[in-house]
């Protein structure tokens, strides 16, 4: 356990799971929110977080590399 329950918790249930060894080190939460506000309306954001301390280099580097696995995969859906 590493005292980030986030953390801990990605390695248990994904990482830990699958039996192949990887440990969770850098990571990013992105999630889209939504609530009814007080007027009855939906509002909905995106929104991200990233652990303390974590330089905001490995997050943007994270994200971007999660953005071209996605446009790759979307490159060979139309092949």
């Amino acid at each position: 356990m590493t005292g980030d329950p986030l953390r801990d918790a990605i390695q248990r249930l994904l990482l830990d799971a699958a039996g192949d060894g990887w440990s969770a080190t850098q990571y990013v939460i992105v999630m889209g929110l939504e609530r009814i506000n007080s007027d009855g309306n939906l509002e909905t954001i995106a929104w991200h977080w990233s652990p303390q301390g974590q330089p905001d280099w490995q997050t943007a580097g994270l994200l971007d590399h999660a953005l071209d696995v996605i446009r790759h995969a979307e490159e060979d859906d139309f092949d």
